[in-house]
């Protein structure tokens, strides 16, 4: 297969509109990682003990630390799901371009699966003030709650996740790629009939 020989200086590629909709998509997808992780996140149980308190009677640490490695196998698959989806999906932006907008779309996507996430676990139970006392109720992890500096440094350690995998599955399509335009099919002319046929 030879590259498809364009003329020096032409630009075949589409639209940066194309670009920008890949994107778009990919930062989306944080959505459904954030959707998945707030619906298999584990949870804590607690009892009301009156209108302002409650205790905690199972789960407690270990339950928040399990959510949190959850979120980050979640934003690792998030991370490859999206370095292959701009990879096929942004064909002739391979290269600098479609690797800088990767990351960037992988950063706001992390960003989107934890706020979608945090609040769809916020919807998903119940509000211990609202139940009366005796009551037993279910909640899992919130991501900008102050106490889980005392966790990890910080929950938005986790945003790399996906960001890394991205990077890191990106960087090997290219070095797997024979062909050197990244099989764009963008190389000037005289470069094209310089390229073997494989």
């Amino acid at each position: 297969m030879t590259a498809v020989p364009t003329a020096a200086g032409t630009d075949s590629r589409p639209p940066r509109s194309a670009l920008f909709a890949v994107a778009c998509g990919v930062t989306l997808l944080g959505a459904v990682a954030g959707a998945v992780w707030a619906m298999v996140t584990p949870t804590v149980t607690g009892r009301v003990l009156s209108d302002k308190y409650a205790e905690i009677i199972g789960g407690g640490d270990s339950a928040e630390y399990e959510s949190m490695a959850w979120l980050a196998v979640l934003l690792f698959v998030y991370g490859f799901v999206a370095a292959t989806v701009s990879w096929l999906a942004a064909r002739p932006w391979r290269g600098p371009a479609g690797f800088a907008t990767l990351g960037a779309a992988t950063v706001a996507g992390s960003v989107v699966a934890s706020v979608v996430g945090d609040r769809m676990t916020a919807w998903r139970f119940d509000d211990p003030k609202s139940l009366p006392v005796g009551a037993t109720y279910k909640f899992g992890a919130d991501l900008y709650d102050d106490r889980w500096w005392t966790l990890i440094p910080s929950p938005w350690v986790l945003l790399v996740c996906g960001p890394f995998t991205a990077t890191l599955l990106y960087l090997v399509f290219t070095l797997s790629t024979a062909e050197p335009d990244l099989g764009v099919g963008d190389l000037p002319q005289d470069q094209a009939e310089t390229v073997p046929a494989v």
